[in-house]
């Protein structure tokens, strides 16, 4: 998404059309559109909607996290239940407790009680602590090992699992969910599409929506319905085009749940408005932005606090680790990090002893420094060329030496922050069309997708998931009917490459044949038609991705088995996901054969094993013949 001041050239206020409601009837699995819902549903707001996708672990009889739970206004909340699902262990016996606390008040201690364990803690909502939409939570673990001050509590072997399954469970009256941005906070995580029809016109808004709502994890999908009982399982976003300017956004139901309604001459910018940092205006039923304008201008750094890092601040016994994740397309257009400046406070202990800090990213070391000073301290990392790839994590270690009382004083941990003004100092990264994961940033200021007649309609099923892998989630995409009408990078669907272009892999030329670094036939015929390609490609349009649907069945993403590309420049997908995902260059790995053509290229390739021998025993033969010479004229020189 275009984040600037100036986002929108003008709002409009639209009325409720006739359109929409016409959509539906077009829909053909899908009721009537009505204006409002009517029930009470339950919507059950889980731990691994909002990241917690391994959980939540606690271990040494201590931790502390706080995060934030979207719900509904508290006018139409009937009734709100904290059911958390964990579990527990220890090697010794300990007294043991988790707290929750809700809108900074404690609520609940639970007692873990027996040696290991699964357990389940309800927790009532009471009422005002759900505010603007959100309720806070925030768990704490604690124990101890009741006057044995003399066992470190490291030797507990203790732990405490939240399982991701843990959820917010929410009766909701559909109906007073009147404003755009409250369906939106509280959708379900999976949605559904219900279009206008499945053409090149309503490809964007797909396409957009495909990118928003992690359509490379399975979570989108066009069509069906989410009827009967009260449990609300899926959002359902209804995209029609009428006569209106720009584009509109506005509250609906179908299936007797809300829905989100977008119309206009672009539906999609009534979507960009709600992924963008304007959404609040969304809470205005009915807005329509005209048009997304400009571009951010790029900078030299990117703080944490610009990258959305969470808190990071822990109290240190022995050891803690700080992780922090971020997807370079959150950076600047070609731009990647050359170095990391991090901003460390951290006391020291009592007798004056402060901490070592380590830096990983990627799993990789970059540097150790100590800080001995109770003074925040800068320390710099370079960051190795080849070491940011599309999604990134920091670990940041901090150590310090463990400082007991002589049996009379349990281990101090003393409190330790990376702070938000800590850094990633920006250089220019490669060119766009060098990996996947940076056209994928390329396209963060925006992306034209085009579509040859009649691809678009058959490949949905592969295109909502590629939009996923593709396109960042608050990248703005817009349609054209040709590619000489994209301004910037594009995507273009079609069964040919793109005018003016030079794939690595072509079916122009005659039968194919995708041969392995050994030259054994890894695909060819019909397998190879039923096979999906996405590749890097060049036009005078600048750097895009070409995606040729294949015959066979679409990848079906999971969570745990997503479609994500990162490096390479050619990407074969088949039902099953990924393939195969290689760089154009590394002819070690993959060779492509057109055996229709016999061209003199064609002809090195096949023969170069004997090409090369034969060129080396020519030149083994022109030298032995040379030293052969220049040995007769010194022997004739010193008969002479």
């Amino acid at each position: 998404m275009k984040h600037v001041p100036g986002l929108f050239a003008a709002l409009l206020a639209a009325q409720i059309g006739c359109a929409l409601p016409a959509l539906a009837q077009s829909a053909g699995d899908a009721p009537a559109i009505q204006s409002r819902a009517s029930e009470t549903l339950r919507r059950t707001v889980r731990f691994d909607e909002i990241g917690f996708d391994a959980g939540i672990e606690f271990r040494q009889l201590s931790g502390e996290v706080t995060f934030f739970l979207p719900a509904a206004r508290a006018e139409a909340i009937e009734g709100a239940m904290l059911r958390i699902e964990l579990e527990h262990g220890e090697s010794m016996q300990t007294e043991r407790f988790l707290s929750v606390a809700l809108a900074d008040r404690v609520v609940k201690v639970a007692s873990l009680e027996g040696s290991s364990g699964r357990m389940t803690v309800e927790v009532p909502v009471p009422d005002g602590a759900i505010t603007g939409g959100f309720l806070k939570v925030t768990l704490g673990y604690s124990g101890a090992h009741s006057e044995q001050l003399c066992i470190d509590e490291r030797a507990s072997g203790d732990f405490v699992f939240i399982r991701p399954g843990s959820a917010l469970e929410l009766y909701v009256r559909g109906g007073e969910l009147d404003s755009p941005l409250d369906v939106a906070r509280l959708m379900p995580r999976d949605k559904r599409l219900v279009l206008d029809g499945e053409g090149p016109e309503m490809l964007p808004f797909a396409m957009m929506a495909g990118a928003a709502y992690d359509a490379e994890f399975g979570a989108v999908r066009v069509g069906g319905s989410d009827a009967g009982g009260r449990e609300w399982t899926s959002g359902a976003l209804v995209a029609g085009r009428d006569g209106a300017r720009g584009g509109r956004v506005e509250v609906m139901a179908l299936d007797g749940r809300p829905a989100l309604g977008f119309g206009g001459s672009d539906p999609a910018l009534g979507l960009a408005l709600l992924e963008s940092e304007w959404q609040a205006l969304a809470a205005i039923d009915g807005i329509a932005p005209v048009s997304l304008d400009g571009a951010e201008e790029a900078s030299s750094r990117m703080t944490f606090a610009e990258l959305g890092a969470p808190k990071l601040r822990q109290n240190v016994v022995g050891s803690s680790t700080f992780t922090f994740n971020f997807a370079a397309d959150a950076l600047p257009s070609g731009t990647l990090p050359e170095r990391l400046e991090l901003l460390v406070a951290a006391a020291n202990s009592a007798s004056g002893r402060g901490v070592a800090v380590s830096v990983f990213v990627n799993d990789s070391m970059v540097g150790s420094r100590p800080l001995d000073s109770a003074e925040p301290e800068w320390m710099d990392f370079a960051l190795p060329a080849g070491l940011i790839g599309r999604d990134n994590q920091v670990d940041i270690l901090v150590q310090r030496q463990v400082e007991g009382g002589g049996c009379r004083f349990a281990p101090q941990g003393y409190p330790t922050e990376i702070l938000p003004q800590s850094r990633f100092v920006l250089g220019d990264g490669p060119a766009p069309g060098d990996d996947f994961f940076l056209m994928r940033q390329a396209f963060r200021d925006g992306v034209t997708v085009v579509a040859e007649p009649g691809v678009a309609e058959r490949a949905w099923p592969l295109l909502l998931p590629l939009a996923g892998a593709l396109i960042p989630d608050r990248a703005t995409v817009t349609g054209a009917a040709q590619l000489s009408q994209a301004e910037g990078p594009f995507i273009y669907v079609g069964t040919n490459p793109p005018a003016g272009s030079d794939p690595a892999l072509r079916f122009d030329q005659g039968a194919v044949e995708i041969l392995d670094g050994d030259g054994g036939v890894m695909f060819a015929g019909s397998g190879l038609e039923a096979l999906s390609f996405v590749q890097v490609v060049e036009t005078e349009q600048g750097a895009g991705i070409w995606i040729r649907p294949g015959d066979g069945p679409a990848p079906q993403p999971t969570r745990s088995i997503p479609l994500q590309l990162d490096r390479g420049q050619l990407a074969i997908l088949d039902q099953d996901g990924l393939v195969l995902s290689v760089a154009r260059s590394r002819t070690d790995l993959l060779q492509i054969s057109y055996p229709d053509q016999t061209d003199l290229l064609q002809l090195l390739a096949k023969y170069r094993p004997w090409i090369v021998g034969a060129a080396w025993l020519a030149l083994t033969l022109l030298l032995i013949r040379f030293l052969q010479g220049v040995y007769r004229k010194r022997r004739d020189s010193s008969e002479g």
